[in-house]
C-alpha cells in the first residue's frame, strides 16, 4: 500500500481514496460532502487521477475548497 495515499486518507476533507489501478481504473478520491475540487466541474467531489503523484497534487489543499452553501428557497 503506499504511503502517500494512506496520508491523503488521513487529510480532513478527504473522505476516501480507492486505488483501483489493478483492476484497469484509476485512483479514486471521495471528498467529504462540504466539499469539492476546486476545478472547471463546480460541485465535483469525487475525482479519478492515474498515478500517486497526480492523486497528491489534485487532492492538495489548495486543489479543494468548501462547497458553497445551498440556498433554502
Amino acid at each position: 500500500m503506499s504511503k502517500t495515499l494512506d496520508a491523503l486518507r488521513k487529510q480532513p476533507w478527504i473522505s476516501a481514496v480507492d486505488d483501483e489501478r489493478d483492476i484497469g481504473n484509476s485512483i479514486i478520491v471521495t471528498l467529504k460532502s462540504e466539499w469539492e475540487f476546486c476545478s472547471e466541474d463546480p460541485g465535483c467531489g469525487v475525482k479519478g487521477f492515474d498515478n500517486v503523484a497526480d492523486a497528491r497534487s489534485g487532492c492538495a489543499r489548495r486543489e479543494v475548497q468548501l462547497s458553497a452553501p445551498s440556498s433554502a428557497n
